[in-house]
């Protein structure tokens, strides 16, 4: 039962991390994934040997309690490759590139009425300007210089005030942080949360497992212990 909580929060942690990712894919070309798609595999995994582990339990097979536990063992080695993955990922963020990545995006921030307009990369934007409360790259005017959308409107974006309706942000109104660099901010946490919330799960995984291998050895000397007495009879 433990191995199969904590394989169902392996399972959460790891969706979750995926919808984020999903989301910076929109405005980022540099791979920041803090390994969504392997926290899910561990976490579906742990929970069919969850199930393995417990009919081994119940029927005292050996042989089957034993892959369980070298599974668990090769899971939990995935884990924390992947969790040194992340923070090195971390520590080796180029700002300049995210500066990049959000010039790109503003020049593909069209009005909802032009045909070039796109609706999951508008929302990632409005996302980081109304979630960070900055606006621009640097400031404000990055939107005059390369987004369409000002150009055609004439106007910033509602998100540049934490609005979500299409009316106009009043220059004055608009947030005065930069972008680039609480985006920056953002990814990197985003990278270091996903490596503190696994590490507190292999934790978590690596004390049931040495429980796991105290019940074998318990299971094992029980069972020397029937055959001894059947011999002495």
């Amino acid at each position: 039962i433990p191995i199969l909580l904590a394989g169902l929060a392996t399972l959460g942690i790891g969706i979750w991390q995926l919808v984020v990712e999903s989301a910076l894919e929109e405005v980022l070309s540099e791979d920041y994934t803090s390994g969504g798609a392997l926290f899910v595999a561990s976490g579906i995994l742990l929970i069919a040997l969850s199930i393995i582990g417990v009919i081994g339990a119940f029927f005292k097979w050996r042989p089957v309690l034993l892959l369980y536990l070298a599974v668990v063992f090769l899971v939990i080695a995935l884990e924390i490759a992947s969790i040194a993955y992340v923070f090195a990922k971390a520590d080796d963020i180029d700002e300049d590139q995210i500066e990049q990545d959000l010039i790109r995006a503003l020049r593909r921030y069209y009005p909802s009425n032009n045909t070039a307009y796109d609706e999951d990369l508008n929302d990632v934007v409005d996302f980081i300007q109304d979630g960070l409360e900055c606006c621009g790259i640097t400031n404000y005017t990055d939107w005059a210089l390369y987004s369409p959308y000002t150009m055609q409107l004439g106007r910033l974006p509602a998100s540049c005030c934490g609005r979500d309706e299409p009316a106009a942000c009043p220059v004055n109104e608009a947030f005065t942080d930069d972008c680039r660099e609480a985006f920056t901010e953002f990814v990197q946490d985003n990278l270091i949360i996903g490596g503190i919330i696994g590490t507190v799960s292999v934790v978590v995984e690596f004390s049931l497992l040495v429980m796991s291998v105290v019940l074998f050895k318990a299971i094992k000397n029980a069972s020397v212990l029937t055959h001894a007495g059947g011999d002495d009879k």
